[in-house]
């Protein structure tokens, strides 16, 4: 008879095949042809998946019997954390450059953003779904100072830091036609996917720029209306000049939003409150957001779990007296913070 111990590491490996499984199973198409083959009622065979997705049926039915062990056929596409399980070979392909950085001995101090090649596209994906559902009905409202009304009336600038593919960019240019939205990023192939977005969307209302965000330009001061950061602040070298350029460029009683995830800052109160959660975003910290950040001498290294403490401090330091927090009940794992200058 197993321990209790050993139980619990044994369900932490079959957790990490399963996860292996299904990221191979979404990239091979399987995931897709297995739910429209299939239902509770009406059972499908390899053989059909096989054919669906053009696979080796020998090697589908080994891919099903592990799934099938696992308990988790059922409804596999409406679960969001379906695409959050490809992130584990997706760390599994940095973990020797990892390594290097962690030897006290190496030169290497972190990992850089062109180490992550697939990373920011399905990161895109994971929040995509969320943001599209609650954003402009629930968050935009719930920031309070009139935002809403008065993108709606048009008239405001608005800035986007660390834009990504521009989503969320693009979300607000559709939905407030009126007000003017800037996205910002680092990575220029980010940049070019957003303005490829903003071309298929024929919005005359966004503009996308390539730029650090700790050196806005220095014609912006006192410039925007509105600024957001969405899940981008934790992962920068120097996020305390980001913010302080944020502070820069907003207009006197302008807003500033940051969504960050939700956290104690202590490891004790994370693992009390939440500890599968809590292990799983420390664990992407490890091999991601503290990598990514510590890439440069005098480097934060803030990671993922920083915590609500240190949010705070940060915001005020960088000129941000009285920053608000939200805990809104839709988004369960992040923080929203609401400063105005």
């Amino acid at each position: 008879m197993a321990s209790e111990y050993d139980q619990m590491l044994l369900t932490y490996l079959s957790g990490g095949m399963v996860s292996l499984a299904l990221t191979l199973g979404r990239r091979l198409g399987l995931l897709e042809a297995f739910c429209a083959l299939g239902s509770p009622e009406k059972h499908t065979t390899a053989e059909a998946v096989a054919e669906k997705a053009n696979c080796k049926p020998r090697y589908v039915r080994e891919w099903m019997a592990c799934l099938a062990c696992a308990g988790i056929f059922q409804s596999l596409l409406n679960s969001s954390w379906i695409a959050n399980m490809a992130f584990v070979p997706l760390f599994a392909d940095v973990r020797e450059q990892l390594e290097e950085a962690f030897r006290a001995d190496n030169p290497r101090l972190g990992m850089d953003y062109a180490n992550y090649q697939q990373f920011y596209s399905l990161m895109a994906a994971c929040s995509q779904t969320r943001h599209r559902e609650y954003l402009i009905p629930k968050v935009v409202p719930d920031l309070g100072h009139g935002i809403a009304a008065k993108l709606a009336a048009g008239g405001m600038k608005c800035l986007d830091i660390g834009c990504g593919n521009g989503f969320h960019v693009q979300l607000f240019a559709n939905e407030y036609p009126k007000s003017e939205f800037y996205g910002l990023d680092l990575v220029p192939e980010a940049i070019e996917a957003a303005n490829q977005q903003k071309a298929a969307d024929g919005t005359k209302n966004s503009t996308f720029i390539a730029c650090d965000a700790a050196h806005l330009p220095h014609d912006w001061g006192n410039t925007f209306d509105f600024v957001t950061i969405f899940d981008a602040c934790h992962d920068q070298t120097r996020p305390d000049l980001s913010l302080r350029e944020i502070h820069r460029v907003l207009k006197p009683g302008g807003i500033f939003a940051m969504v960050e995830v939700k956290a104690t800052g202590s490891v004790l109160e994370d693992k009390k409150t939440d500890p599968l959660r809590s292990s799983m975003h420390y664990g992407c910290s490890l091999f991601h957001c503290l990598p990514v950040g510590s890439n440069k001498e005098g480097a934060l290294c803030l990671g993922t779990m920083w915590g609500n403490h240190k949010q705070a401090a940060l915001l005020k330091e960088c000129g941000f007296a009285n920053p608000e927090r939200i805990n809104p009940a839709y988004y369960p794992v992040n923080t929203i913070y609401v400063c105005k200058k």
